[in-house]
């Protein structure tokens, strides 16, 4: 818009603050991403498979592929939101929420399993401890970014 000699320009509109960009934000989605895709894949993709190599029984019951198999696709949803966050810098915050609900709920679930169902095998009690770490790990960093935010 022009006044007489001098050209107004309207400032440009309001965007929602993006996260702070670290290096370790950054490498905390890459990593709980990367092992979600992993996870998420190869529940979807050879449900029987995964599952026999944590231990359980072979599994021929259609009905139960198919509940292996919808998990293993939300893990794989939740590992691209995770990944996609490296690279959209405005996705952090909730792919941080989202990945540490995940892990913190599966890991959780270990933990009631083990109280009331007795010990799994060392690899799932493995498998819950390093849900439970990424889980606090994704949420810890969220954390940090929004007190960052708020300090800025």
């Amino acid at each position: 818009m022009t006044t007489g000699t001098r050209t107004v320009v309207p400032p440009p509109p309001a965007r929602e603050a993006e996260p702070p960009d670290t290096v370790a934000t950054r490498a905390t989605l890459l990593v709980a991403g990367a092992v979600a895709v992993a996870v998420g894949t190869a529940g979807l993709v050879a449900p029987e498979a995964f599952h026999t190599a944590n231990g359980g029984a072979p599994v021929a019951d259609v009905t139960v592929l198919s509940e292996l198999r919808a998990a293993g696709a939300g893990v794989l949803a939740v590992g691209a939101l995770l990944v996609a966050a490296v690279a959209r810098p405005r996705l952090t915050g909730t792919a941080l929420l989202v990945g540490g609900g995940l892990y913190l709920a599966y890991g959780g679930a270990r933990v009631v399993g083990l109280v009331v169902d007795g010990s799994p095998g060392t690899g799932l009690l493995v498998a819950g401890a390093v849900e439970l770490a990424l889980g606090a790990l994704c949420v810890g960093t969220w954390w940090r970014a929004r007190g960052r935010r708020a300090a800025s």
